[in-house]
């Protein structure tokens, strides 16, 4: 079908009018429409109809290679929801087919009834490849020599020096290659972006002495430096004049290298036909992929040239011992069986043609390098091998197979593959390849043969026997004692005519690591770190993800293997991105910040979509060059929730004052002008100002009146100053205020109601107390409340007792002690209340807002009030400066 299907377009018009899909309403929205078995691409939007071309063929069919093909046939399977949206991360971007692409997905039906896939990119749309994408795989050859004019494609017109730009990040991996690159030696061997220097080295470039590699790592800038490019398909290389500098940061942090590259088109060279098929299995290697090439002697006549199916990384390393088994022990070539051309290739041991014949082209480039690489005296059974051997390869013989020492010595097709290959039998080792010695830090076999062979080169391991088809997950003993984690996949081979073991071993990754000798008691911590509610995340350097826990699973919805390698932001809003990444750069410093460590707050993203409150901690795991970091999140969605509840309760409490204060401000108004006007008339009417009042019990009724107006004056008074002091509103002016003059002014205004009351005033003042800082309005307030208290709740006969103290600790201290009625530490607390009244207030009426105002106005002058009391004891009543309030002499 063509892009401009109405039932399509129908079928996005219809899902753009719900709110998760309002996206694919856009003018440059990139959609892509799969039919329900992921296997035909039906439709796509205008904004992706360039990548029709990279992902199918003319007729729609996925092309083989496509790396998102099973997750998108799984999503069309019935993992993509009927209703709302599923966001996936797909590799849909053939410049970078390694990188995943944000999209959202979708099951719909058309008109018809027919399912189809809908996935639309959430960000902007991918650029279609410069070339197609089965270039990406290397096409069946052979490792017959070539001229130039065979080789891969230039440029027109340019016969003389190609300059092409790069860029790469701090790890030296390849960010950004210009195109010229590409058109010069061909589509693969210049397709290295998203590589580092180190596998571009093992795959299709010569770096000879690895001085480029040694300027990388000491961050140095360099030009002329001249390396091998190899050219796609043929024994040719081009030399190019490398040149780059390193890229630095505001705070002189390495970000990376830039520079240029001159290939020099006129100076092509041949390499050997040995380099070529190692050169080949290292870049399948790199790029994870099986070698799709086989001689041309094989191929039927009328055979259309068509790729192998891809496999998956995992599959291809389970089945790769076998390959690796079948080139040892075939170090000369097969001879090569003509079939018609109506006839298939048998396919046996589990192998392809292709793979069958890229072996075969190991063992013909292996026995090909065999006389230059076999010592100048050799026995003569070993000469002779060596002359039947590359007999056998010129004229496709069977030839018989080479003496293992010579095998054992060297092996320069093995020894560049970027995977470790080890031949033992029994405990002796008989050989190993060179990434194998560099991995445990030998020199030969001869010093692993020393130190014990494969009982020192495993032995913090389990047995090595009966390992069957099963990869098996071991730790590698290097020579400098140190464990490191490795995949093992044995298979049986034979060495020198008799039945021996292969191995063949990897690195293996954070999910693929083995335990160390105390398996129970790393078992059982993982188990814990599982069972944890907090998610914790394994980092790198970098940042990029090694690990999650079952938690961390949980809490964004993703699995381990689908953002493993990826930022620690895929997981991170991006309002939180630069904090996460300031906090692990905090650790990653060696100064005061990396020991601040006080947490960080951080919004996380959910796979579908929503965020979740998090408080994160990071922390070190080890240091040194590998070290790592591990971050732990905690979800805070109830915190947060309780938080808002209380900000809500603590503004509508603050709204409620502040209206009870407007109230108050408004009764004041509006009482003290009727109340002024009563107190006046009653003065007047009391001095018979205007006549003499007939009757004296006018009087007493006036003066009950003016007692009356006065009273409610002060209480509106006492309410505004305690509103006033709850809302932060009353207006101190602090000074010094020498408190022993204070008091004594305050006692000698009480003291003719003391003695009306016949109670006895005593005053002991503290010499030389040195003055307070306070308000001294409130402060008259504060003593005159307290004494007036004091005298009031003390029986004729009784005590007051007034005095000022300096404490130990620097305070100062004003305390009125009396031998009243008392309080229990229950009345104690009820007095301090406004409005309440005990019931042992048995002498005269009050307000019940003495104490409570009396407690503020301490409080607002920035003391403490403190009240200690017995029933029919007596009361003792502090006020406490502390020593920033109280002034030196």
């Amino acid at each position: 079908m063509t892009g401009g299907a109405n039932p399509f377009e129908a079928l996005i018009a219809r899902l753009a009018a719900e709110p998760d899909l309002g996206l694919l309403a856009g003018p440059g929205a990139g959609v892509l429409v799969w039919d329900q078995a992921g296997e035909t691409l039906l439709w796509t939007s205008p904004a992706a109809e360039g990548l029709r071309g990279a992902f199918t063929d003319e007729a729609g069919r996925v092309i083989p290679g496509f790396r998102a093909h099973d997750r998108i046939k799984a999503l069309a399977g019935g993992r993509a929801p009927r209703q709302g949206t599923r966001q996936e991360r797909l590799r849909l971007d053939p410049t970078r087919p390694w990188l995943p692409v944000p999209t959202i997905c979708r099951l719909a039906s058309l008109e018809n009834g027919e399912t189809v896939l809908v996935i639309a990119f959430t960000g902007p749309v991918p650029k279609a490849s410069s070339f197609p994408a089965t270039a990406r795989r290397i096409e069946p050859a052979s490792l017959e020599p070539v001229t130039q004019a065979e080789a891969a494609p230039r440029p027109e017109g340019h016969t003389g020096p190609i300059r092409f730009i790069w860029h790469t990040d701090a790890e030296t991996r390849f960010t950004d290659v210009s195109p010229d690159l590409a058109q010069a030696v061909g589509a693969m061997a210049g397709n290295i972006v998203g590589q580092t220097w180190e596998e571009v080295a093992r795959s299709v470039v010569e770096d000879p002495g690895g001085a480029v590699a040694a300027l990388f790592a000491r961050n140095e800038t360099w030009s002329g430096r001249t390396v091998l490019w190899n050219i796609d398909n043929s024994r040719l290389q081009v030399p190019v004049d490398w040149a780059g500098m390193p890229v630095f940061g505001p705070g002189r942090e390495l970000i990376g290298f830039r520079g240029f590259g001159l290939l020099r088109m006129d100076a092509i060279q041949e390499r050997e036909a040995s380099d070529v098929a190692a050169d080949l299995i290292a870049q399948s290697l790199v790029h994870g992929e099986t070698l799709p090439f086989r001689p041309p002697e094989e191929m039927p006549a009328q055979e259309p040239a068509a790729e192998p199916e891809p496999r998956e990384e995992e599959s291809w390393f389970s089945n790769l011992r076998d390959q690796v088994a079948e080139a040892l022990g075939s170090t000369k070539p097969e001879p090569a069986q003509p079939t018609r051309p109506a006839e298939k290739p048998a396919q046996t041991s589990g192998l392809s043609n292709a793979e069958r014949s890229a072996f075969r082209e190991i063992a013909r480039a292996l026995g090909a390098r065999l006389e230059e690489d076999t010592p100048t005296q050799v026995d003569s059974r070993e000469e002779a091998a060596v002359s039947e051997t590359i007999e056998s390869a010129a004229t496709s013989e069977p030839a018989p197979s080479l003496p293992p020492a010579t095998l054992a010595k060297s092996n320069p097709v093995l020894d560049r593959l970027p995977i470790g290959i080890l031949v033992h039998r029994g405990e002796t080792i008989l050989f190993a390849n060179r990434f194998l010695l560099d991995l445990t830090g030998y020199d030969d076999v001869e010093q692993i043969r020393s130190d014990g062979d494969l009982v020192h080169l495993f032995r913090g391991s389990p047995a090595l026997r009966g390992q069957g088809d099963e990869d098996s997950a071991l730790a590698l003993t290097t020579r400098g004692s140190e464990n490191i984690a490795v995949t093992v996949r044995s298979s049986s081979a034979e060495w020198d005519g008799e039945p021996a073991d292969l191995m063949v071993i990897r690195k293996a990754s954070s999910m693929e690591a083995p335990p160390p000798p105390q398996d129970s008691r790393v078992h059982e911590l993982e188990a814990i770190l599982d069972t944890a509610t907090d998610g914790v995340i394994v980092l790198n350097e970098t940042g990029r993800i090694l690990s999650l826990n079952r938690s961390a699973e949980a809490l964004f919805g993703y699995d381990e293997r689908a953002v493993a390698g990826d930022a620690i932001t895929v997981l991170l809003a991006p309002e939180s991105h630069m904090v996460a990444l300031d906090y692990l750069e905090s650790l990653r410093s060696p100064g005061v910040r990396s020991l601040l460590n006080d947490g960080r707050e951080v919004l996380g993203r959910e796979r579908q979509g929503g965020s979740i409150p998090l408080f994160m901690t990071m922390g070190r795991l080890g240091d040194g060059p590998d070290r790592r970091f591990c971050a732990v999140l905690r979800d805070i969605t109830a915190f947060k929730k309780a938080e808002g509840e209380l900000i809500g309760a603590k503004h509508a409490a603050e709204e409620a004052s502040a209206q009870k204060s407007d109230l108050l401000a408004k009764i004041s108004h509006e009482i003290r002008t009727p109340l002024n006007a009563i107190l006046g008339f009653a003065e007047v009417m009391l001095e018979e100002r205007f006549g003499a009042i007939g009757n004296d019990r006018y009087k007493e009724y006036l003066r009950d009146v003016h007692a009356s107006g006065s009273h409610v004056i002060s209480l509106v008074n006492d309410l505004l100053d305690l509103a006033k002091i709850e809302a932060g509103r009353l207006e101190l002016s602090f000074t010094s205020v020498s408190l022993n003059e204070l008091v004594s002014s305050c006692v000698t205004l009480l003291q003719p109601q003391a003695a009306r009351d016949r109670i006895v005033m005593r005053m002991s003042f503290a010499p030389k107390l040195p003055p307070v800082v306070a308000d001294e309005r409130s402060m008259r307030q504060i003593v005159l409340n307290l004494v007036s208290n004091a005298i009031k709740f003390t029986d004729a006969g009784g005590q007051v007792i007034v005095s000022t103290a300096t404490t130990d600790r620097g305070e100062v201290a004003f305390r009125v002690r009396d031998t009243g009625i008392g309080m229990t530490p229950d009345e104690v607390e009820a007095a301090l209340e406004p409005f309440r009244q005990l019931a042992t207030s048995r002498k005269r009426g009050g307000t019940g807002l003495g104490l409570p105002l009396t407690k503020a106005l301490v409080e607002a002058n920035r003391g403490a009030l403190q009240i200690a009391s017995q029933p029919s004891e007596g009361t003792l009543v502090e006020v406490i400066f502390p020593p920033t309030r109280v002034l030196a002499e």
